[in-house]
């Protein structure tokens, strides 16, 4: 922004640009379910799921015309897919990102970014304190993961009945780097239909519900999507079961349709961000102005002790001159403004460079 380079105000540089396409950002612990929806969403199989952790990247999911993939480096140092800004984490996380084009997918104007399972090491199993400890990762993932969360247009946040919030990294990522994006931000619970009895789902809810509560300072919890997706190869005697997993099945098409209007909601988080940008440049526009206001002020109340000083100075030699006092005296007088005029100057000067960081 012009302006904003103008006031040398707060906007990073080309913050106004997006990715080339709008995105949903998958987040949440391992063996959640991410990359399953990922391929339920796309229609076909891209990701790799498992139980076990089985990706340790970001992954960029893209339509294109025909399947191909790119490392790191390569997605990175493209300007026109607009995660180029992602250098400034270092070469760890740029070797830990890759893009999958693929053609024939449902998601046709948009694109899916997964991410690293979250899992608590025994080193850093320390929960919410905020401090990053890079040597899980090599690289800040808490930070990472907030850059991208701040340009999706949908996040999707998971978790499953094995670990409903009790992963701290979890839960200190949900605190730390998605906090003020509820606007965006659905959080999931998905594989419900793992539950055999009533009171383990209960349980299982309650715990994360327990859980989200610590990190999220609202009396009212934000909606909690309980899902499932389905499950191939179930026969006819499983229609009872079925009969019963429809609500799961219904909110799960909630978070697909959610999901699909990642392009509209694009829009939406444009403006959001322009009018944020806007409110924040003009609060440091008028900072600024303050600032200077009483920056001027000051210099000019120690230029007008110069000046008066040095006008006293030498009014009072004129005036001896003319009185017909000894030149010596006038010539006394002379000096002694000069270096009383010189002395206030570097006196006001001082005082000035100690009044600065006060201003700021």
């Amino acid at each position: 922004m012009p302006l904003n380079d103008q006031w040398r105000g707060p906007l990073a540089k080309h913050s106004d640009r997006g990715t080339s396409l709008p995105f949903v950002f998958l987040v949440g612990n391992h063996s959640s379910g991410k990359s399953s929806f990922v391929n339920y969403v796309l229609g076909r199989k891209v990701q790799t799921a498992g139980v076990a952790p089985t990706d340790d990247s970001f992954t960029v999911i893209a339509p294109g015309p025909e399947d191909t993939d790119q490392d790191g480096p390569a997605l990175i140092g493209d300007p026109d897919m607009g995660f180029s800004n992602l250098r400034q984490f270092g070469p760890t996380l740029i070797h830990h990102t890759q893009l999958k084009v693929r053609s024939g997918i449902n998601n046709g104007n948009f694109m899916m970014v997964d991410s690293p399972g979250m899992i608590d090491s025994p080193v850093s199993s320390g929960g919410f304190s905020g401090q990053t400890n890079t040597t899980d990762r090599g690289y800040d993932f808490q930070g990472v993961v907030r850059w991208f969360a701040e340009r999706a247009d949908v996040v999707l946040l998971f978790f499953d009945p094995d670990k409903p919030g009790t992963t701290g990294e979890t839960l200190s990522i949900l605190l730390h780097s998605l906090g003020g994006m509820d606007h965006k931000l659905l959080i999931v619970l998905n594989k419900a239909d793992q539950f055999e009895k009533i009171h383990d789902f209960a349980r299982a809810y309650g715990s994360l519900c327990w859980n989200l509560s610590k990190v999220i300072p609202r009396k009212d919890l934000p909606r909690i999507y309980t899902m499932c997706l389905p499950v191939k190869g179930g026969d006819t005697a499983q229609k009872e079961i079925m009969q019963g997993l429809a609500d799961l099945h219904q909110t799960r098409d909630d978070v697909v349709a959610e999901v699909m209007k990642a392009p509209k909601r694009r829009i939406d988080n444009v403006i959001t961000h322009l009018n944020d940008s806007v409110h924040l440049l003009m609060m440091h526009a008028l900072i600024s102005e303050d600032v200077r206001k009483r920056y001027s002020k000051v210099v000019w109340d120690h230029r007008t002790q110069e000046v008066g000083t040095a006008v006293a100075g030498g009014g009072l030699a004129a005036l001896s001159l003319y009185a017909g006092i000894p030149t010596e005296f006038s010539f006394g007088v002379f000096c002694v403004t000069v270096l009383g005029a010189g002395g206030l100057r570097w006196h006001n000067s001082i005082q000035l460079t100690e009044a600065e960081p006060q201003l700021l």
